[in-house]
């Protein structure tokens, strides 16, 4: 993975795809972090939690206008994978899979629409988590639990930042397997909420559904990433002409 913007991120997503199956195979661990707008900006002041996102085993960019403002700053194409695709690619493999975080009615549902699909649900398992603050888990008793359906997918779904810090909490405590921080994916899959269709270029407006069911809560997220979006462009075009300056010719 490559550093954008002061994060780890992978837009080659067939090498993302690899780096996850690989993982499994080899029953090995990692965390996946999908980084949108929200989880960008917090990771520019939170040095911590920017920590916590470039220990993942990979990262993919959730936000079609993180890809253009990287690629603008690298004279590069790149395009997002977001959340709700990773979901729906995975969920419907054989891979066994736990949800994290989520409800037996949300289960329920996932599997009809697996169902409907035609496809198998006996590889999906649930775990609900109590309602506390991050730190105040009990990731040793939570990981025996995890480890007992020796999962080969953990779908966590807690919201960021929290889930991203409770990912990077029981890693050491799981034996194997791929923590994914996956926030409302859940809901797209059901339909709960809708990817819009409308596509610009490369940006998708995943947001606009967002907004229009949770607007105080969308409009927190996005100004702050809107106002640092200058910054970030040409702290990233600085980066790039400094690196170019350096390498030998």
């Amino acid at each position: 993975m490559v550093k954008y913007f002061n994060v780890f991120l992978e837009f080659d997503h067939p090498l993302l795809h690899q780096t996850i199956h690989d993982t499994i195979n080899n029953h090995q661990k990692g965390y996946v972090c999908v980084v949108d707008a929200n989880v960008l900006t917090m990771a520019q002041r939170n040095i911590p939690y920017r920590k916590v996102l470039n220990d993942a085993l990979i990262n993919s960019c959730d936000g079609s206008s993180i890809a253009m403002l990287a690629g603008w700053a690298h004279h590069k194409k790149f395009r997002a994978l977001n959340g709700p695709e990773l979901f729906e690619h995975y969920i419907e493999t054989s891979y066994q899979q736990l949800l994290l975080g989520s409800t037996p009615e949300t289960t329920d549902r996932i599997k009809e629409v697996l169902k409907a699909r035609k496809l198998d649900t006996t590889h999906l398992q649930t775990l609900s988590l109590p309602f506390i603050p991050v730190e105040d888990f009990d990731y040793p008793a939570i990981a025996a639990e995890i480890n007992q359906h020796a999962p080969s997918i953990i779908w966590v779904s807690l919201g960021a930042p929290k889930q991203e810090i409770f990912m990077h909490n029981i890693l050491p405590y799981i034996k194997q397997g791929v923590l994914f921080g996956i926030g409302a994916a859940f809901n797209f899959y059901i339909g709960e909420l809708n990817v819009p269709k409308l596509k610009i270029g490369g940006l998708r407006f995943i947001w606009l559904n967002r907004l229009v069911n949770e607007p105080k809560k969308l409009i927190r997220r996005i100004l702050p990433y809107i106002a640092i979006m200058p910054k970030l462009y040409f702290e990233e075009r600085r980066k790039v002409t400094r690196n170019k300056s350096i390498s030998p010719s």
